[in-house]
C-alpha cells in the first residue's frame, strides 16, 4: 500500500475552511452592495431569528455553533443597532430573550434575496443533484466530527 503525501491544497479542510471564507466574504460584499451594513455573523443571528423569534441567547449560541461570550457581544452589537432587544424572560428573569425588532422585520425580505444570490453565485454550474449531494456530505461530515 502506497502512503499518500499530505499537501494542504488537496486537504478538505482546508478546502472547506476557503469555501466558508469566500462565501461569508461574498455575502457581506452583496449586503454592502445594497447597503446594508450586517456582518455574515449578524445575518446567523438574524436568520435563526426569522425562524423562531425570541430565542434565547443560549439557544442563538449554541445553533449557530458560537460561545456565549461571543454571542453576548454580537447581540449587544446589534441592539445598538437596532436589530434586535433583548427581554427577560417571563418565568425566570435570569434568562434572556432575544428579538427582531420592527426595523429587522422591515429589511428580511431583501436580506433574504440577497442570500439567496450569494448561494447562486457559490454554486453556479451545478446541478440541483450535485448541489443536493453536496449538502449532503457536509452534513456528514459535521456529523462525524461533533
Amino acid at each position: 500500500m502506497v502512503e499518500k503525501k499530505y499537501l494542504l491544497d488537496d486537504s478538505i479542510g482546508y478546502k472547506l475552511f476557503q469555501a466558508s471564507r469566500l462565501m461569508n466574504s461574498r455575502l457581506n460584499q452583496n449586503f454592502r452592495l445594497h447597503e446594508y451594513t450586517i456582518t455574515y455573523e449578524q445575518w446567523q443571528v438574524l436568520s435563526r431569528l426569522y425562524e423562531e423569534d425570541g430565542l434565547t441567547q443560549n439557544q442563538l449560541a449554541m445553533t449557530i455553533e458560537r460561545d456565549q461570550g461571543s454571542i453576548s457581544r454580537l447581540i449587544d452589537n446589534m441592539i445598538k443597532r437596532g436589530l434586535v432587544g433583548r427581554i427577560p424572560d417571563d418565568t425566570d428573569r435570569r434568562i434572556k430573550r432575544v428579538f427582531l425588532t420592527e426595523e429587522s422585520h422591515r429589511i428580511q425580505e431583501e436580506l433574504e434575496e440577497i442570500a439567496v444570490k450569494t448561494i447562486s453565485q457559490a454554486t453556479r454550474n451545478m446541478s440541483e443533484k450535485e448541489l443536493e449531494t453536496c449538502l449532503n456530505m457536509l452534513d456528514q461530515i459535521r456529523g462525524n466530527l461533533k
